[in-house]
């Protein structure tokens, strides 16, 4: 296995190579290609990923609010290469935003049942006052 950095010169469209980020050009040999593919096949398992942006139009968010959910460790994420951009798997993304569904539909339901048992009815001054 043999892999090579060729700079800017001109690969041949039947030679396999890696482009990097950054630009760098790597030449491999088929065994390196063909484990390097694996490798990368094994790495997305078979995951879709999402930069912040596109998760704030799925989650109907900011993309700063997303970032704050990332930062408090509430969605699982990765830096992407030497840009550092934030990467999220789009399913957890999408099983995020069904938790947050199933969190306020349980949230109005509380609500709800509040109102009908007059909870909100009650006149604040006719309660005990907080002690110690």
């Amino acid at each position: 296995m043999s892999i090579v950095t060729i700079g800017t010169a001109v690969v041949r469209p039947d030679a396999p190579y890696v482009l990097q980020g950054d630009g760098k050009t790597y030449r491999l040999d088929r065994s390196a290609f063909e484990a390097a593919l694996r490798a990368a096949e094994a790495a997305s398992d078979n995951q879709s990923l999402i930069t912040t942006g596109e998760a704030a139009e799925i989650l109907q968010m900011s993309a700063r609010t997303v970032a704050r959910i990332l930062d408090a460790g509430r969605l699982p994420f990765f830096r992407n290469g030497q840009s550092g951009r934030r990467m999220v798997a789009c399913e957890d993304v999408l099983a995020y935003r069904d938790a947050q569904m199933h969190r306020k539909a349980h949230l109005q339901a509380a609500r709800d049942l509040a109102d009908n048992l007059g909870l909100y009815d009650i006149d604040p001054a006719s309660l005990p006052l907080k002690t110690r």
